[in-house]
């Protein structure tokens, strides 16, 4: 019998995924507090990342000393320096004879491929496309708020508080978005804006919350709101390109996506219809289950272990509800 656990550790929580592999069960889920240790410090990252596991085995009813093999993904895993500190610290507590500590973009091509090359997207707060080829790894994005991340939530937010001021300052025709925005921030003009964005302060998730607004906007007919989703999806198209031409893979190439920004429908339809016209014999999927799966996936690799995750009992309570 084996015990292998999948950890997904994101923005605003992390979840954990204990599998059965004789019994091909799911029999272990955990949710905790956030572990992106770029908001919350690598000493709350890790304690996330724990006691999600904890609750996984509490939840399952569960009493595992030593796992055979837990894969941890992370968003924001940077440096190497980042990596050997997770390993150290986790490795400290003597959960599993195996411990790995991935990207989580790795992680999200796993949960589409099952362990095939490929590219994965990921669009939430911030943007990433990632690609590998069996051997090598190749990354277009990724660079934060202010050198990269376009397409993102973050960057269409930006866009939009942008775009906000310039309408009501006149250097733009007026439309819906403006106002939105404005009610938005339960603010009722421009300088109430400024001060609120300036003196009150603002952080990353915050500016990435108008996205929906952006969407709500270009439903009500806004033309520049539908310029900024179809600019995102554009920018999104672009880093899987920059990534797939980089790639060595013979035949097909299958890209995943996943995150919310895919929810709102114009970025996602423009998004597959670049990538369907520019690239050859492309296959674009939305991801069926969230990232967690890829954990699995890779923990299982890592000790030799095969397994068909179609087959697998429970997952359902994995699949991404759109």
């Amino acid at each position: 019998m084996a015990y292998i656990v999948g950890v997904d550790g994101g923005g605003s929580k992390t979840e954990a995924v204990i599998v059965d592999t004789e019994a091909m069960e799911i029999t272990g889920y955990g949710v905790s507090g956030p572990s992106n240790y770029h908001n919350v410090g690598m000493d709350n990252a890790v304690i996330n990342i724990m006691d999600s596991i904890i609750r996984a085995l509490e939840n399952g009813m569960l009493e595992i000393d030593t796992f055979d093999s837990l894969c941890i993904a992370l968003a924001g895993l940077d440096t190497r320096y980042d990596l050997q500190y997770f390993r150290d610290r986790l490795e400290a507590f003597n959960w599993s004879k195996k411990i790995i500590i991935e990207h989580d973009a790795h992680e999200a091509l796993m949960a589409g491929s099952y362990g095939k090359p490929g590219i994965s997207v990921i669009a939430g707060t911030g943007s990433i496309a990632y690609g590998w080829d069996g051997k090598n790894r190749y990354i277009a994005g990724n660079h934060g708020c202010i050198l990269g991340d376009q397409g993102s939530g973050f960057w269409i937010g930006y866009q939009a508080l942008q775009t906000a001021v310039k309408m009501l300052d006149g250097r733009l025709p007026k439309g819906p978005l403006a106002d939105l925005v404005l009610k938005h921030f339960n603010v009722k003009d421009k300088e109430e804006l400024s001060y609120f964005i300036y003196q009150i302060g603002f952080n990353v998730e915050m500016i990435a919350s108008l996205a929906p607004i952006v969407k709500k906007a270009y439903e009500a007919g806004d033309q520049i709101a539908e310029k900024i989703l179809v600019d995102a999806a554009f920018e999104l198209a672009e880093a899987v390109k920059a990534v797939a031409k980089k790639l060595k893979i013979i035949g097909k190439i299958h890209v995943y996506y996943t995150g919310g920004i895919f929810n709102i429908d114009i970025v996602r339809k423009e998004f597959e219809n670049i990538l369907l016209r520019d690239i050859s014999g492309v296959v674009v999927v939305r991801l069926k289950y969230r990232p967690v799966l890829g954990a699995l996936v890779i923990a299982a690799k890592s000790i030799g272990l095969d397994i068909q995750w179609d087959q697998l009992k429970g997952m359902d309570m994995l699949r991404v509800k759109v």
